[in-house]
């Protein structure tokens, strides 16, 4: 699978730095997805096209493409085939809604929805939401033979 940007314009909107280095310093946030669910794919193209557009400094890596990224974020292939994460600068790693909502609150125009789901009850609300979808995703994408 193809990134969403290429590469030469990955590095000029990021700073110069490639998404696999695992000691960012120049964006904030990364975004672990994986590109081989066409769902998953579709939403994290569209939020690096925003945010690259935006110079936002969100980082979006499918692991499907780039597996050393697991490593950096010590997580596992299955754990991010299931949900989206987002590893911080200060080296936590966000796992499946906080994650979509600290993308969001980086990302215009979805600022204000990730600000909102950073927030009692709106953290709980979207975090069942998104445990449901996930799973759903997970059978889905099994059942079709993607993994």
């Amino acid at each position: 699978m193809a990134r969403c940007l290429p590469e030469a314009a990955r590095l000029i909107v990021f700073g110069g730095r490639s998404a696999s280095f695992c000691a960012m310093t120049s964006a904030p946030i990364e975004v672990l997805y994986n590109g081989v669910c066409p769902v998953c794919r579709a939403g994290a193209c569209d939020l690096e096209r925003r945010a690259g557009a935006a110079r936002a400094g969100v980082i979006f890596t499918d692991v499907a493409t780039h597996p050393d990224a697991l490593l950096c974020a010590s997580v596992t292939l299955d754990d991010v085939r299931l949900k989206l994460h987002a590893r911080l600068p200060d080296g936590r790693v966000l796992r499946g809604m906080p994650a979509v909502a600290v993308g969001w609150a980086a990302t215009p125009p979805y600022r204000w929805l990730g600000r909102l789901f950073q927030l009692w009850p709106f953290t709980w609300l979207g975090a069942a939401g998104y445990h449901l979808t996930a799973h759903i995703l997970w059978v889905w994408n099994r059942a079709c033979g993607r993994w």
